[in-house]
């Protein structure tokens, strides 16, 4: 099955229950949400012989299989399921347009537990009858950063003092899953979420910074703070309006303001928070900004890990700042906005090698690139045969052979599941769009654990 057919179901879930929240059952946008629910409900009926899905400690099943990448990318709103206590749904052909709304309004709390072609907890499965996946634990380690990021929202929105453990023990998790997957690590950080950006963002950064530490010989105890450092990144912009983070156009001087303290306010908190030898972590949020050539922000003087004053610049930043600069740029380039559309990985490699020594560190830029290679892991690529690829492993910036998963026949037609091919760089026509889509990014992480 693919993701492609249960992405949409949700998508359209989220997008009725949202409008239903907004603008009430009978409006115009509601009605065209509930109407895709339908479609993509029997379109899922269609591929999978009937449809149950099971939310299991944040994992959804489609009958007993866990759709792994679907999992993370729709990690809020199963949150929400579980919490109204959903544990199965059930849908029934043909499904019905008036049951599809009442799950949506379910959904959006404003109704009762649909009934008809839509049931609620009906046939519910045990835990011991569930397919485990190959990719369970680093699953649950990525929803378990984004939870203790939510958790850190939540307090920094009311005021209350924050706690780092939860998010410690999260990264201590990735630290441990990066360490034993690290491709799929990598691959996993191409779920993209409009949704909830910079939650998302945010454990895409910390893994690749583990990544990339890792390459360079850090030590275990380096990697959790350097780890640390990128989750929490960005904390700062946690009390920044969404309209100033989401804005369109072009930012005026009191939007860019605000935006420019997000670095200051984070070290603040995570520097306050921090259990000692934790503390770096609260330098990574402060320079991950300030530019390699010092002509970022902020630009206060600061105390820095060498003992010395000065504007953060060049060397004088910390090794973790330079590191996460580097992945954070990467992820932002390759995920779509609400200002801007989604680059290719190859354009964000080429902002890094442009913005080298001046923007970023050039020996961390290069480091970037030695990891990800030419084509990094979920590029989509066009074959000159007309086949599209999705790359998943083996990428050698040197021209060596890589292992790519073949999505589409030079016809147009999907494979469901992929097939696995080595392929020779030289047969590549192009980068095609696509990166970071999610789209049967389930089917890709089976074939990468299991070859």
């Amino acid at each position: 099955m693919s993701d492609a057919a249960l992405r949409s179901l949700l998508l359209s879930l989220r997008r009725a229950a949202g409008h239903i929240r907004l603008y009430g059952t009978e409006h115009e946008l509601t009605e065209e949400a509930v109407d895709d629910i339908v479609d993509a409900a029997n379109a899922l009926i269609d591929l999978a012989d009937g449809c149950t899905l099971t939310i299991l400690d944040d994992t959804l099943y489609i009958d007993r299989t866990p759709a792994t990448a679907v999992s993370v990318a729709f990690n809020g709103l199963i949150r929400s399921l579980e919490q109204a206590g959903v544990e199965t749904i059930v849908f029934q052909a043909p499904v019905r347009h008036e049951d599809a709304r009442g799950l949506a309004e379910f959904v959006s709390g404003s109704g009762s537990p649909p009934s008809g072609s839509i049931t609620l907890n009906e046939g519910t499965w045990s835990r011991v009858e569930m397919k485990a996946s190959p990719t369970d634990g680093l699953r649950q380690a990525y929803t378990s950063a984004l939870s203790a990021l939510r958790t850190l929202g939540d307090d920094v929105s009311t005021g209350s003092r924050i706690e780092l453990t939860e998010a410690t023990v999260a990264v201590t998790s990735l630290l441990e899953e990066v360490i034993a997957q690290p491709e799929a690590g990598l691959l996993l950080t191409t779920v993209k979420s409009h949704h909830e950006y910079t939650f998302y963002h945010s454990v895409n950064t910390s893994i690749m910074a583990i990544a990339l530490g890792r390459l360079i010989d850090l030590q275990q105890d380096d990697l959790l703070v350097l780890g640390l450092g990128a989750l929490l990144h960005d904390l700062g912009k946690v009390g920044v309006p969404a309209a100033i983070l989401q804005h369109p156009g072009r930012l005026g001087p009191e939007e860019w303001a605000e935006i420019k303290r997000h670095p200051v306010i984070g070290a603040e908190m995570i520097f306050a928070a921090a259990a000692p030898g934790h503390e770096h972590a609260a330098i990574v949020a402060f320079e991950h900004h300030a530019g390699y050539d010092g002509q970022g922000y902020p630009t206060i003087p600061l105390h820095h890990h060498d003992g010395e004053h000065g504007p953060a610049h060049g060397d004088r930043l910390h090794l973790f700042s330079r590191l996460t600069a580097v992945v954070d740029t990467y992820d932002a380039i390759t995920t779509r906005r609400a200002y801007r559309r989604a680059e290719s990985p190859m354009r964000a490699l080429h902002a890094l090698l442009t913005g080298a020594g001046r923007s970023h560190d050039p020996d961390a830029v290069q480091a970037f690139i030695g990891m990800v290679g030419v084509y990094p892991l979920g590029s989509k690529l066009l074959l000159d045969d007309g086949r599209i690829v999705t790359v998943l492993r083996g990428i050698d910036v040197a021209g060596a052979r890589m292992t790519a998963a073949v999505i589409s026949n030079p016809d147009g037609s999907r494979l469901d599941p992929p097939d696995l091919i080595e392929l020779d760089p030289a047969t590549v026509a192009d980068q095609v769009s696509g990166f970071g889509s999610g789209e049967d990014l389930g089917a890709l992480l089976d074939l990468l654990t299991i070859s």
